[in-house]
């Protein structure tokens, strides 16, 4: 893999195949893994989501992130088990900036370790810092996403839960555990990391099971991560998960925000980008060119 394009049919062919084998065979390469004993970890998760608990930990003198896979969560250990696996292979080829980066596993636990993010998730940020600088985040989530579709890797998953901001200030994508690597413009292959991530980002061919995961659906999910960037609360905030999925479906999106920092061109933008036909949402690159980033 470290010889093939990442843009390229072969480099795409050759992480299939890898995700898969490992996945099946539950087993990664070396270069992966470090032994569990290097690390601590509290004795309390400071998050917990559908396929696993997170928590705090050490590596040497570095705080970092340990995810550790619930196996006996509602899929069943096996699902969840093949699930680990491939989100590492997927996860450890990303190299970005703007991408959280995994440091490496274990197996005994099933643990994925990756740089502890001191500013939260991007909601909790802009909670503690009202002044951080919205439009300098939309750019770096933006510039994240633009690199997994430049990789040809859809998320599948944007939210701001999954968007983690550091000490600098700058945002960073994380939770590659429904990632996707598409085989063509119509076609992919991805985990179902959790039965479904939360309906108030989620496009609505996907909710209505009229297409699969795709890049215009991850701009849809960018959209509505423009909506908790600019307001602080999740999209149609008060309303129930279920309730937001009816709404989306009715063609009814969010209210423009009054934060000052969205101006007319971004929030033209993401009138687009939640267009109901995916084919009429705009790709990152477009998105990049109204927020000035070249």
């Amino acid at each position: 893999l470290d010889v093939l394009d990442p843009a390229g049919p072969g480099y795409r062919r050759c992480l299939r195949q890898l995700r898969s084998t490992c996945g099946e065979r539950r087993t990664l390469p070396k270069s992966y893994t470090f032994p569990s004993q290097v690390l601590a970890v509290g004795d309390r998760p400071v998050a917990s989501g559908g396929c696993g608990d997170v928590y705090q930990g050490t590596l040497d003198d570095l705080i970092v992130c340990v995810k550790r896979v619930r196996v006996y969560s509602i899929m069943g250990p096996e699902e969840d088990t093949k699930i680990f696996y491939q989100e590492a292979i997927m996860w450890k080829r990303l190299e970005h900036k703007n991408i959280v980066p995994l440091l490496g596993v274990t197996t005994t636990p099933l643990q994925l370790i990756s740089e502890w993010i001191l500013g939260g998730n991007v909601r909790e940020y802009i909670g503690k810092y009202p002044n951080a600088n919205r439009r300098d985040l939309a750019c770096d989530i933006a510039e994240g996403l633009y690199y997994l579709h430049s990789r040809n890797v859809v998320h599948c998953n944007l939210k701001g839960p999954n968007i983690l901001v550091g000490a600098t200030g700058r945002a960073r994508i994380t939770d590659f555990g429904l990632a996707a690597v598409t085989q063509n413009l119509d076609s992919l292959l991805y985990t179902s990391g959790e039965p479904a991530h939360n309906h108030q980002w989620t496009a609505p061919e996907i909710l209505i099971g009229e297409g699969s995961y795709s890049k215009e659906a991850d701009v849809f999910s960018f959209a509505m991560v423009m909506i908790e960037l600019f307001t602080g609360s999740i999209p149609f905030h008060g309303r129930p998960s279920f309730q937001a999925m009816v709404i989306i479906l009715r063609g009814e999106r969010p209210p423009r925000p009054t934060h000052q920092e969205l101006t007319n061109d971004l929030w033209k933008i993401i009138q687009r980008c939640w267009k109901r036909d995916p084919p009429l949402r705009p790709e990152v690159s477009e998105i990049l060119n109204v927020l000035g980033v070249t």
